[in-house]
């Protein structure tokens, strides 16, 4: 049987998360041009991507209904592609809880296709993740908030947390700044609700996201495909049983480690300081579907997976 290529990590979020908003000389959203500036501009053409302003209206109740909520809870099924070395995808899949209690408490399980689980959890002071099937866990002191949490573990920790954008409260703020061009697909009926398909363009990928025409703004479907890397591969996601504000306790978010539990270091990654050499840049390897997770095992021998 010929091996392979199989997931070290989670797959990873939207890549939107964390990449520059903006490139270097570029106006921000909220910059007005200058008359120089306008004069110079390119003009737009018919075949320019473009926002589609129905779209966005119900692409922005969504963003402001997720970051704007106290806390939810949803399961997240994905099926991801893997590509191989010879070229061929080999999909892959995962389901996720997460429970989430602003400003400072999350919870995500997970169970991977082979039966492998995880768990990541922080209590406002700690993050934990811990791997019962080898039962080892990596703990380190982190006190804020979630948004704080989340960009420590997807940077510095390299963990992988399935489209962590959803879980932050400037949710908005980052679509508003990296969609290229957003158009309405279509009112689909054979979703469990009616939903209204929207498809976006960002830098680095396409994405596709299905949002109840009537009722809570709350996403139904996600579709990924990261056009920029080998393959295109495909992020594939159903989110179900959604409860928003719902009744937590803080002993929901600590975790009982069983007896015998190794704990084991996180590896944080240092960026280069020699002056010669270029500087990494942000997200060497973003665990995203489709790369080759064997070029990364280096850069995350010792976390938890």
């Amino acid at each position: 049987m010929r091996r392979l290529i199989r997931p070290l990590c989670p797959v990873l979020s939207v890549p939107l998360l964390f990449n520059p908003a903006w490139a270097a000389g570029q106006p921000s959203p909220g910059d007005t041009p200058t008359a120089a500036q306008q004069a110079t501009a390119p003009k737009a053409r018919d075949d320019m991507p473009v926002i589609d302003s129905g779209a966005m209206d119900a692409l922005k109740r969504m963003a402001d209904t997720l970051a704007q909520a106290k806390g939810f809870r949803v399961t997240i099924s994905s099926r991801y592609d893997v590509v191989q070395n010879t070229g061929e995808k080999i999909e892959f899949g995962e389901r996720r809880t997460v429970t989430l209690n602003r400003p400072d408490a999350l919870r995500v399980e997970a169970q991977q296709s082979d039966g492998k689980t995880t768990l990541v959890s922080y209590d406002g002071k700690a993050i934990t993740v811990f791997n019962p099937d080898r039962n080892v866990y990596g703990q380190v002191d982190k006190p804020g908030s979630v948004d704080d949490a989340i960009r420590y573990v997807v940077q510095d920790l390299q963990v992988g947390l399935p489209l962590a954008l959803l879980l932050v409260t400037t949710l908005p703020a980052e679509l508003d700044q990296r969609i290229q061009a957003l158009d309405y697909v279509e009112r689909d009926t054979l979703t469990p609700v009616p939903t209204d398909h929207l498809a976006a363009q960002t830098e680095d990928a396409d994405f596709q996201v299905w949002i109840p025409t009537e009722g809570a703004s709350l996403p139904q479907r996600i579709t990924i495909t990261y056009k920029n890397d080998e393959g295109e591969p495909q992020y594939r996601a159903d989110l179900t049983d959604w409860a928003m504000n719902p009744d937590t306790a803080p002993a929901q978010f600590a975790v009982t480690l069983p007896a015998g539990a190794e704990r084991i270091p996180f590896l944080i990654r240092v960026p280069r300081a020699v002056a010669d050499q270029p500087p990494a840049t942000e997200f060497p390897s973003q665990n995203k579907p489709g790369q080759n997770k064997q070029g990364i095992s280096d850069s995350t021998e010792g976390a938890p997976k």
